[in-house]
Formats: C-alpha cells, structure tokens, sequence
C-alpha cells in the first residue's frame, strides 16, 4: 500500500509539474486528509513541504500570502467532503471530476473532490472552477455563488444551482452535469431591484432539471448563448423560460415539455431536437422531432454517457454548424462535454508495478494515462 502511494504521489506531481509548466504560475495542491496547520505540519504525509505544502482546505490556500492571482489550485479526491470556500483572488481551482466509478480510464483513485458550495467575491474576477462536485446538505449547498464577473463554471456536477447577485456581466456556464430535479438551474433572490446578469453563456451541460431564468418581480433575465445542451427536466411542465439571442442544437429529452423562449416568439431559436410530445418549436428552422427518445440516445452507458447519440442518422441530424446537436457536439472538440468532467490536464487512469525491485533497473512501474481537451 505504502509503494502504491507513492507511485501514485510521483505520478500526481508528474502530471502538476507539467501544468505548471504550461501555465508559467504556481500549482497548489489540496487535499483534506493533509496534516497542514500552518506552524509546524505542511502537509508531509502527502508529500508536502514547507516551500510547498499540502493545504488541507481551499481557505487556506487562498488566504496564503504565497497563493497569488493567477494560481492554480488541485483539490485532491477524498472520502471527506471539503469545507465550503470564498475566493477573493483569481484563481484556477480544478477538481478530479465525478462519476469517477462509472467511466473508464478517467482516474487511478475513483474518489470526487465533494464541497457544499463556493462563493467567488470581489477580487476573484476571471476565476474558473472545474471539475468539482457541489453536494447537497444544508439549504445553501450544491450551489456556486456568483458575487463577480467574468466567473467560468465548467465540467463540474452541480445537484442544486448557480446563483447570482444582481449586475453582473460575463458568467460562464459551460459542459456541467446538473442533476435533481427539485431545483431550477439558476436562481437569485425575489426582490424587485435585482438586475440579471446580461451576458450568461449556458453552452453544452446536462440539465436534468428545469432553466426557468425569470421572476414575477424583476420580470426575465437574458441568456447570452444556450447552445448544444441537454435538457432531461420535469416532464409536462414548463422548462424553458428566457432570453437569448442563441438557443440553437439544444436536444429537449423532457416529454411534453412547454418552453418560452424570447418571451414567446422563438426568435433565433434553430436546429433544435425534440420529441414529438412537444410542438414548443415545431416551426423553427432545422427542427427535428423524435417519436421516441431511445431513437435518439445509445441504449445503455453511464450516468452521464447515456447522453450520448447513436450514429444513425435519421434522428441524429447535424446542427447549425455542421457538427452533432447535444453537449458532445459543437466544432471546437474542446468546447465539447467530456465524461466525468475532467480538467484539461494530464490524468493517469492507470498505475502497477511487480513491486519487486531488479537489479540495475529499479522498481518497474507502469503508468497509463491520457490528455484532455
């Protein structure tokens, strides 16, 4: 055991080294089983030094002094679920993604980097969080807190919703998993002099839950681009409301589904896919209704793999752009949703050695691993 984790330490640094080389800033580590206090601990039972210490929570990281805008923070899988987090600088926090279990060759160690929620604030403007998985617990959990601008949410498993205070400009919402229906994907408070954030962009998630962005008090909020998603909400309810100059290759799995999209008029809504349950865009251009879903999506496959499309192409039609409609498809193939979340960083799925030592050579070790868009 004692072997195993250190191939999988050398293998983790390996692949942080390499990250840290293409970004030119630091790469922290994270990781809540670390022996970190600050004083006399820096987390040496997971490698840590006290140049380079293991942080146990993301606080702790992001209230160091040698933590500083433009970093990188790698929020290690545990059994034990992070402390909630503030983020008042500009930083990159990426988790090991989720669902771990399911996919193959996605990670050596299946665990998930598990957190009731974070809160980005003033200072943290052009931070990204990716690959984390927001959970629930108390009534403020499963949820990412957007107080900023110019916030990038991508490739996490988010169970309740993105909220937002009120003004804000350039949020990101891009190749999530948001799962439980009970919620609705976006959500602020009720007062009437809230102001919606003007220029979301809510590309290629998997929404199994309703994205109603309106309010009988301050009315309905706009969503810049609502492209390549897959919507599996509430069945016979309304689940689209908005508006938005883009709502294009979307695929609306819910049956008889109601939506009103641009206050009604379906303006620039196009190449869209639908099952025949719903007429919510039967006249649009590129339309295509599917008589059954199962015509549509693969037969089997993970929770999150089951979203993608057979090859036939009777029901599987191109979009607008050429490319497949649904979050795995879009031109640029890093735009696109990648199982399980993964962060666009090197991911060793795979690490066995004989665990006997040969003479002249040293410890054989083999390490499988792969790169991500």
């Amino acid at each position: 055991m004692k072997t195993k984790r250190l191939l999988l330490s050398i293998v983790v640094c390996s692949a942080l080294f390499l990250n840290f080389a293409i970004h030119a800033q630091t790469t922290w580590r994270v990781n809540n089983q670390s022996n970190y206090d600050g004083a006399t601990n820096f987390g040496e039972n997971y490698g840590g030094t006290p140049t380079f210490p293991v942080f146990k929570q993301i606080d702790e990281a992001v209230n160091n002094i040698n933590v500083v805008a433009g970093d990188t923070l790698h929020i290690e899988g545990s059994t034990l679920v992070y402390d909630d987090a503030t983020i008042d600088k500009q930083l990159v926090i990426i988790g090991p993604g989720y669902f771990l279990d399911e996919n193959p060759n996605v990670s050596n160690n299946i665990l998930e980097s598990q957190i009731g929620w974070i809160e980005f604030d003033s200072g943290s403007e052009g931070s990204q969080v990716i690959g984390m998985h927001f959970i629930l617990g108390t009534s403020a959990d499963g949820t990412v807190y957007v107080n900023t601008n110019g916030i990038t949410i991508k490739r996490c498993h988010i169970e309740r919703d993105v909220d937002f205070v009120a003004g804000l400009n350039d949020v990101y919402i891009l190749q999530n998993f948001f799962s439980n229906p009970t919620f609705n994907a976006l959500n602020t408070g009720e007062s009437s002099a809230f102001i919606p954030p003007q220029e979301i962009v809510f590309n290629n998630n998997i929404c199994q839950k309703k994205l109603v962005w309106s309010s009988g008090t301050w009315g309905t909020g706009t969503i810049m681009e609502c492209n390549n998603n897959v919507f599996d909400g509430v069945e016979n309810e309304l689940n689209l409301q908005f508006l938005t100059s883009s709502f294009q290759n979307n695929i609306v799995r819910t049956a008889g589904f109601t939506a009103n999209i641009n206050n009604g008029t379906n303006n620039n809504v196009q190449y869209n896919t639908v099952p025949n349950s719903s007429s919510a865009f039967s006249s649009t251009t590129g339309n295509v209704s599917v008589p059954s879903m199962a015509l549509l999506f693969v037969d089997s496959g993970t929770t999150d793999g089951s979203y993608q499309l057979k090859s036939d192409p009777t029901y599987n039609q191109a979009g607008s752009d050429g490319a497949e409609r649904g979050v795995f498809g879009g031109v640029a193939v890093g735009n696109r949703y990648n199982l399980s979340g993964l962060g666009a960083i090197p991911v060793a799925y795979d690490v066995t050695t004989t665990g006997v030592s040969e003479p002249g050579t040293g410890l054989p070790v083999t390490v499988k691993a792969r790169t991500n868009n």
